[in-house]
């Protein structure tokens, strides 16, 4: 960048006198006041030099303004520039540094190098994937604030779960110690009643023998010698009844001491004994983020593709597991991935989206309006669902925060949907394929006019429409202006025919009922 004697004029520093650059000439290497311009611009050789004003000139980034004209190691102008070493030479370089290169025609005339240099298609190129670099740190941050956010609601998620668990637990723990206190109670009961019982029976035979008492004083007192005798064998014959009576109460155990138990079941030592409810642990997953520059898409342009056909895959069981079933059982009617792996089902019977993590694992469950049918993924943390039943709408749920963002009305019930660069893309029953910008609510367009009753699904890919019409057990494919490519019917192959995707080489599949 120019200097403090840069800045100044180098032609009237020459006959000692100060005066301010207003003009550059990068290959005289020195500022040019306003009046010496009009000698430099008319000077022979001079005239055709490229000069730029001070203003412009203080502009130029250092690392460019410290390109000179000239060799510093020869102080001889820049004439060619050496291919193979990316090195501009003067003619002393090119004797000395860069004969081989003169040899294999290596040396280009600058002046031919440089001509296109300001229109080259590398500058643009370059802009191109600063762009996209600067693109991908705002999606890096982005997905980093959205990966934060994500954190933040597992963290309440889970604090949620913790106090729900615990809450359970303690009216679980409430309920059993009410049902163990009841069958204490109880237990009591039946021995205080069994002991009153005895004990009530006991003592009614002591009033028969403090009866006997009484009446053998009496007796021996006051009868007579006849009433005497027959009267001890009346007393005797008791007296015998009661020592059997005695007797019976050790025979048959009336006298065992009895006592309550508890036990402790095992299952609340294992409780007592735990350490902790559960664990957290932190566990990673591939970045959804692809971060792909302009030249790598040039190169990935010029790589040629060798398209599978049906016969060429075999299908692999990857993964299986279960869908928990709700209140009304379950009825899967649509499924989206994610970026991320993420699976999510459409379980209609009880009104809910069921999310599992790629790994098959439950993730969480995310209630929606009534009867909902298919789903799409627009981005990591938002789908759309749609509806048949009223009122009618597709709806557009975050779900990281589990709550809809907004809903697009629609005229009558929906069907299949799917997401195409930003535009939606569903069946409406009674007007046919619809699209919609799913950012703006944009004005729907009718895609394809067809009126083929419900149940019907829709895929897109490279630029083709595919369409399953369940009515008529058939699938067809349209150009994504609405006109029809081709059509398959085959009942012994397609029946009742649902859902419809289609792979990278555009082999369609299809699911039926």
């Amino acid at each position: 960048m120019a200097s403090a004697s840069e800045s100044y004029c180098g032609v009237c520093e020459a006959q000692d006198v100060v005066k301010a650059a207003a003009f550059w000439c990068p290959e005289c290497n020195e500022g040019i006041c306003t009046s010496c311009e009009k000698h430099h611009r008319a000077s022979r050789g001079t005239r055709k030099h490229e000069i730029t004003s001070m203003d412009d000139y203080k502009q130029i980034p250092p690392i460019i303004a410290s390109i000179n004209q000239y060799c510093s190691e020869h102080d001889k102008k820049y004439q060619l520039y050496c291919s193979q070493h990316e090195q501009l030479c003067c003619p002393l370089c090119i004797t000395t540094n860069h004969k081989k290169c003169d040899l294999k025609c290596d040396l280009l005339a600058i002046d031919e190098v440089v001509k296109t240099a300001r229109n080259s298609a590398l500058f643009e190129i370059m802009e191109q994937n600063l762009k996209e670099m600067k693109n991908n740190i705002d999606r890096i941050v982005e997905d980093r604030r959205q990966n934060l956010e994500i954190i933040k609601q597992q963290r309440q998620g889970f604090q949620k779960d913790i106090k729900e668990m615990r809450a359970k637990i303690n009216i679980h723990l409430d309920k059993l110690e009410q049902e163990i206190q009841q069958d204490l109670q109880a237990a009591e009961q039946k021995v205080m009643s069994q002991i009153n019982r005895f004990v009530q029976k006991v003592s009614d035979h002591e009033k028969t023998i403090d009866e006997l008492q009484n009446n053998i004083a009496p007796t021996k007192r006051f009868a007579t010698d006849l009433q005497t005798f027959f009267g001890g064998k009346i007393f005797e014959a008791k007296i015998q009844e009661e020592e059997k009576f005695m007797t019976s109460l050790i025979e048959d155990s009336g006298l065992q001491q009895i006592h309550l138990q508890y036990k402790l079941d095992n299952k609340m030592s294992d409780i007592l004994s735990m350490t902790k409810i559960g664990e957290i642990s932190v566990t990673t997953k591939p970045s959804t983020i692809s971060m792909t520059t302009d030249r790598e898409k040039q190169a990935q342009k010029r790589i040629p593709t060798i398209s599978k056909t049906i016969n060429d895959i075999n299908l692999t069981l990857l993964k299986q597991f279960e869908i928990s079933k709700g209140e009304n059982g379950i009825g899967i009617t649509g499924c989206t991935i994610m970026p991320s792996g993420k699976i999510i089902f459409v379980d209609q019977s009880n009104d809910r989206l069921v999310i599992h993590n790629d790994n098959g694992i439950f993730f969480c469950a995310i209630p929606v309006s009534h009867r909902p049918l298919d789903v799409t993924c627009i981005d990591e943390n938002t789908v759309a669902v749609t509806h048949n039943a009223e009122p009618y709408y597709i709806e557009i749920i975050n779900i990281v925060n589990r709550k809809t963002v907004r809903q697009i009305k629609t005229s009558n019930q929906c069907y299949g949907i799917t997401n195409e660069k930003g535009r939606l893309l569903y069946y409406e029953r009674g007007r046919g394929i619809q699209t919609q910008d799913v950012n703006s609510g944009s004005t729907v367009t009718t895609v394809v006019k067809v009126d083929e009753g419900v149940w019907n699904y829709v895929a897109t890919s490279n630029d083709r429409i595919y369409h399953t019409i369940n009515n008529t057990n058939s699938v067809t494919c349209y150009t994504v202006t609405g006109q029809k490519v081709w059509e398959y019917k085959d009942v012994s192959f397609v029946d009742s025919v649902h859902g419809v995707t289609v792979d990278n080489d555009s082999n369609v599949f299809v699911v039926s009922y």
